[in-house]
């Protein structure tokens, strides 16, 4: 009797989930110098060059683009990366290109409902910033900037449309390529997207184009970004599907209108999560500060903690949604397991890169940005919030996957809070009261969902391993204190190459910080021993030499 096979079925055994885990883990940290880099150059040059003012006209603008982002992303981009996989596994490739072109075609209609009332909304929208300019100080910049929303009204609504639609082709693809663990084809296209935004508005101001060059530096990359990460989907859609699946039973046929059961109450639950993470954000406060100074000082505040944050959170770039849900399916390991290990190398990083930031931020300003040193004390304040919230988050992670929805719709519920915070706080504090009003409503919704986790899930945290990292933190602040109490005072209007000297022995205090904590941390027992052991595991470069300093 023959056996009968579906048409799309593949034979061919696929890499295991633990070496396309650590592949994915070694291709992110990999990366990490080279989009510092881009990422350095691309907030040296805003916040140098361009003045506070038109800084802050370019905030409210991208903030205007990240706000109807969210609306057009519908929760596909946190959904996606769940049911590629699980779509793949069940309806073959057929059924997964279907998903994702579904998707992209939604959106682009959402897209052109938006562009339609966006452009007939252009003169409030327009009025609305020049009433922000006039309260300019700086009558030059003032005048100047005036004169280019009158003159390029146009090239401001074209820009914002023309970023959404690229984002919409960026985010869909880019969640697919995370889906299957391409951290080397995502960092590599994220590079380029960091990289060409510093180069082509180096060019732009070299051009005496002001906020009109660098507006166009921010459509054109992401166009280039786009197309590459096109071409990489294609090219993985014809020669590399190579993911053993069955014939999909008959509750993993296509639901309503043609997307997989459950997919829609998913990403309505994901939206959810967008929206509110978009109202619990600097783009949304920003909209409640009466300057464009003020503007400027909380983009520049929240940039710095967010790029260090993300250098932080770069190994385990687009690995938790899937690690989960293949866990979940069974393909190794316990959900407890792979949860604590992803929470002690959150741990490992972002406790004393969050205790070097907060310590070094008044002469990271002094030294870098001069006009934005009242953006340190922001720092100081969104570094405890936002950094809690990255480590509290991972447990939303592993709901989401096991769909406990109730819960997560409780949190994102929570974050609204920072709709009220922030018509009470900034009034009275200013940029401050902004980033403690988002902030705190963070903490808020990643307690519940850990504690939720612990609950529901069993989660267990790694308590023992984090006290040794704080120890570690405490000790390493001392000598990083004292370090920069001894450096030598600069002023605002120090000479450049002052400043680059200054900036030389910030990063040479930090390596100091580094190795104390690296000490302690090895004195007090180093690395969990089931971390210790996976890492061996690995084929990361120097692995022989990271094991036997942590």
């Amino acid at each position: 009797m023959k056996e009968h096979m579906a048409p799309e079925t593949r034979t061919t055994r696929g890499p295991s989930l633990s070496s396309q885990v650590s592949r994915a883990v070694i291709w992110n940290t990999l990366f990490v110098p080279l989009r510092i880099i881009a990422e350095v150059v691309a907030t040296l040059l805003k916040l140098t060059v361009l003045s506070p003012a038109s800084y802050g006209l370019l905030t409210l603008i991208n903030a205007t683009n990240n706000a109807l982002g969210t609306w057009i992303d519908l929760g596909t981009g946190r959904a996606l990366p769940k049911y590629i996989p699980e779509t793949l596994a069940t309806g073959g490739p057929r059924a997964m290109r279907r998903l994702v072109l579904l998707v992209l075609g939604t959106q682009a209609t959402l897209l052109t409902c938006i562009a339609i009332g966006f452009i007939a909304l252009r003169d409030s929208y327009l009025g609305d910033l020049r009433t922000k300019i006039l309260r300019v100080e700086d009558l030059a910049a003032q005048t100047r900037l005036l004169a280019f929303v009158s003159d390029h009204g146009g090239l401001i609504i074209a820009a914002v449309l023309a970023m959404l639609l690229m984002g919409i082709g960026y985010d869909v693809l880019m969640a697919y390529l995370s889906s299957f663990f391409k951290q080397k084809a995502w960092n590599g296209i994220a590079l380029t997207a960091n990289l060409l935004p510093p180069l082509l508005t180096s060019v732009a101001i070299l051009a005496n184009w002001d906020v009109a060059g660098v507006l166009l530096a921010g459509v054109l990359a992401p166009t280039i970004a786009t197309s590459l990460v096109t071409w990489q989907v294609i090219r993985h859609w014809n020669t590399e599907l190579q993911i053993p699946h069955t014939q999909a039973p008959d509750s993993a046929q296509p639901g309503r209108f043609g997307l997989p059961p459950g997919f829609i109450r998913y990403c309505a639950v994901a939206f959810l999560m967008t929206a509110t993470d978009f109202l619990a954000s600097a783009e949304f406060v920003v909209f409640f500060v009466e300057t464009l100074v003020a503007a400027a000082i909380i983009k520049a505040g929240v940039s710095i903690v967010k790029m260090m944050l993300s250098y932080l959170y770069t190994p385990i770039v687009g690995v938790q949604i899937p690690l989960f849900t293949r866990v979940r399916a069974g393909e190794g390991g316990t959900l407890n397991g792979a949860y604590q290990s992803i929470v002690r190398l959150q741990v490992l990083l972002f406790v004393p890169g969050g205790v070097g930031l907060m310590l070094l931020a008044q002469p990271i300003f002094v030294a870098l940005f001069p006009k934005y040193v009242t953006a340190a004390e922001l720092v100081w304040v969104l570094v405890p919030c936002l950094f809690l919230e990255s480590l509290l988050i991972t447990a939303h992670n592993a709901l989401s996957v096991y769909e406990k929805l109730h819960t997560i719709v409780i949190s994102r519920v929570l974050t609204l809070i920072s709709v009220p915070l922030v018509l009470l706080l900034t009034p009275v504090f200013g940029p401050i009261g902004a980033a403690l009003a988002f902030g705190i409503a963070r903490v808020v919704a990643g307690l519940w969902v850990t504690l939720s986790g612990v609950r529901l899930l069993g989660l267990r945290w790694p308590w023992r391993f984090t006290f040794r990292v704080l120890l570690a933190s405490g000790v390493m602040a001392l000598p990083v204190f004292g370090l920069t109490l001894l450096m030598p005072g600069i002023s605002a209007q120090a000479e450049l190459f002052v400043r680059l000297r200054e900036a030389l022995l910030l990063a040479g205090v930090a390596t100091i910080g580094a190795v104390c904590f690296v000490a302690v941390l090895r004195l007090t027992g180093g690395l969990d021993p089931l971390d210790r052991e996976q890492l061996a595991k690995t084929k990361l470069p120097l692995k022989k030499w990271v094991l036997r300093v942590l």
